[in-house]
């Protein structure tokens, strides 16, 4: 989770960016979008409409930026419902591409693909599910970045991501108590497979 000086910090870049700063703009793109491409690519087929899709998605964002207002949580949890925007709008107009957000899965690369066994578990989950898991564990969100991103509070995330992994661990069977999933180029991430580490993630107790 941003520390409350990591926050603080990104306002201030926010604001400057808000106000033409054009170098603070470059940062908040380069701090974000090695997620927005890992999100797409995870959710379309061809690497390069990934690339379009999060490019698009920053463009997306400049225009709506005048319209943003700080209210003391990440930035980024603000621009994957962008992302997720225009996402849904690439669904739309391309009725080949299987819909994430609707419940399908995209192809699988072994490039960024989860073992098999590990990603069909994730593909039986319900989509909420999915993408509790997907936005905490495998993009690297915070919590409260991932529940902004689903319109919850975090107690609310908190429950759900809970719920998520409880289904995940019942469905995946008797298994390690975690595993690494592929993430961007600052490192590996990983779902917790026990009750206790789940609620220890998100700053809980596990009951």
């Amino acid at each position: 989770m941003l520390s409350a000086s990591d926050l603080e910090h990104e306002r201030r870049r926010v604001a400057e960016a808000q106000s033409g700063n054009e170098q603070a703009w470059r940062a908040l793109f380069d701090e974000y979008y090695p997620r927005l491409y890992a999100f797409m690519r995870k959710r379309v087929s061809d690497p390069q409409t990934a690339d379009d899709l999060a490019a698009e998605t920053f463009v997306d964002a400049f225009r709506g930026l005048p319209r943003f207002r700080w209210r003391g949580t990440p930035f980024g949890a603000w621009l994957f419902k962008v992302a997720r925007n225009r996402l849904r709008m690439h669904y739309r107009s391309t009725p080949h591409e299987p819909d994430s957000l609707s419940g399908s899965e995209p192809s699988l690369t072994v490039d960024h693909g989860l073992a098999i066994d590990i990603e069909t578990t994730l593909g039986s989950l319900p989509p909420e599910y999915r993408e509790a898991i997907d936005l905490r564990y495998v993009l690297g969100l915070t919590g409260p970045e991932a529940a902004a991103a689903m319109g919850r509070s975090h107690g609310a995330f908190r429950m759900l991501l809970h719920r998520a992994t409880t289904a995940f661990r019942e469905a995946y069977g008797d298994e390690p108590t975690s595993f690494s999933v592929p993430r961007d180029s600052r490192g590996d991430r990983r779902i917790p497979m026990s009750e206790p580490e789940a609620f220890q993630a998100e700053g809980g107790r596990a009951r």
